[in-house]
């Protein structure tokens, strides 16, 4: 098939570490403008060397297919928006909204028009996360109980825009489209009731760490993001004959390096071993085939609205 054109929108970290490469090798889709406010980080990304510094100029280039958006969260589904409305698909970085209504608005724009939008959720094309699915859905530990799941890093830079609310900025925000809507997926989406947080707040206003405890269906979630513990990227799920987890410390962010499962049951202790690869590159071949109109798995956007929602829920209990 002839590989899907892309444009970036944004050329920060995020699409220079992630997506870049993920295109650059894929065999379905390819960079073919990059824009951003900064015009050298532009070029450099830009491997045909056409490059933009208005965003609205690349989503107006005709050639253009689909683009990625990697801008400050805040600035998500308003160029989302334009791109559709301009004949573009969207890729879009998670969390894709603010919250739910803007995402449902944006919703209709997609139907309307007849493009996809999608969040960037390139976790889930982990073959080691759709074997999570997998083994919890056999029931190979039975009823499932409890669900754990943390993802914190050390630090930020002042002026770093995970920082700042107004833009989009915090840990859940930042962290919880891995951690926090893990137990959502993972039963199914279950009703979620009985939310409690706590927060440490900082001193820009976001939410620098937050613990959440929540029933989903008949299963206790607890749930951990923060901008300021050392490393912790786990997932451990509980049922009512063993667990399973991740091995090492990289439930969320395996990416072109090798990884584990753990279960264990009363069959004993087995690990399932997941060679290296790029969920990325996964993430934008199945979005490029789609486009194609071949079969490929995408990211259904009520689950996004699931997430959204959750996440409204929990931003609620912040504010009593």
């Amino acid at each position: 098939m002839e590989k899907v054109r892309f444009g970036f929108i944004g050329a920060g970290s995020i699409a220079r570490k992630a997506l870049y490469p993920a295109l650059k090798n894929s065999q379905f889709g390819e960079i073919y403008a990059v824009a951003g406010k900064d015009e050298n980080r532009a070029k450099a990304l830009s491997p045909s060397g056409k490059f933009y510094t208005d965003y609205q100029e690349l989503i107006d280039d005709p050639k253009v297919e689909a683009v990625y958006i990697s801008l400050p969260n805040s600035l998500h589904i308003p160029w989302s928006i334009k791109a559709m409305q301009a004949g573009k698909h969207v890729l879009c970085e998670k969390p894709i909204a603010m919250n739910a209504q803007e995402l449902k608005e944006a919703i209709k724009v997609s139907e309307s028009t007849g493009k996809l939008l999608m969040e960037a959720s390139w976790n889930r094309w982990h073959p080691r996360t759709v074997r999570i699915k997998q083994l919890v859905d056999s029931g190979v530990i039975g009823k499932i109980t409890a669900i754990d799941a943390s993802f914190t890093y050390d630090g930020l830079e002042a002026d770093n825009i995970r920082t700042v609310p107004e833009l989009g900025g915090g840990s859940l925000y930042d962290l919880g489209p891995y951690s926090a809507v893990a137990p959502l997926w993972i039963t199914d989406f279950a009703p979620v009731k009985d939310i409690a947080t706590e927060v440490t707040w900082h001193p820009g206003g976001s939410d620098e760490t937050l613990k959440a405890t929540y029933t989903i269906g008949e299963v206790k979630a607890t749930i951990l993001t923060s901008m300021n513990i050392p490393d912790k990227i786990t997932l451990l799920i509980t049922g009512t004959d063993g667990t399973i987890s991740t091995g090492g410390n990289d439930a969320f962010v395996s990416h072109n390096n090798p990884s584990t499962l753990i279960i264990e049951n009363k069959d004993g202790k087995k690990v399932e071993d997941f060679a290296a690869c790029d969920p990325y590159q996964l993430m934008a071949d199945s979005f490029a085939k789609k486009i194609r109109g071949e079969q490929a798995w995408l990211l259904p956007l009520t689950e996004s609205v699931k997430f959204a929602e959750f996440f409204d829920s929990v931003f609620a209990t912040l504010k009593k």
